[in-house]
């Protein structure tokens, strides 16, 4: 399979600007900065996974969609636990 490949050179300038360019923080909770990652990783694996399973209407697996939505909502509980036990729950909504 031939895959083409495009490249670019920037210019200098360019590629300083872009290296050099800071971002301001988001405004997050700090309870939202250091997230564990295993259940982000986990979350977005099973998110992915569902939607893909969603999405094969022609050779629907209504087994391994079944499993998907389990393993999804089991990710989902997973985060929102760790989220309340930093204690995103208690912060004010701003309102």
């Amino acid at each position: 399979m031939n895959i083409p490949t495009l490249a670019c050179e920037l210019p200098d300038a360019v590629q300083e600007e872009l290296v050099e360019q800071l971002f301001p923080m988001p405004d997050l909770p700090q309870a939202c900065i250091s997230l564990e990652a295993s259940l982000a990783r986990r979350l977005a694996e099973a998110k992915a996974r569902l939607d893909r399973l969603e999405h094969q209407v022609d050779s629907r697996d209504l087994s391994a969609l079944a499993t998907a939505r389990v393993e999804f909502a089991l990710a989902s509980r997973a985060m929102a636990d760790e989220l309340i036990a930093r204690g995103l729950h208690a912060l004010d909504k701003g309102d």
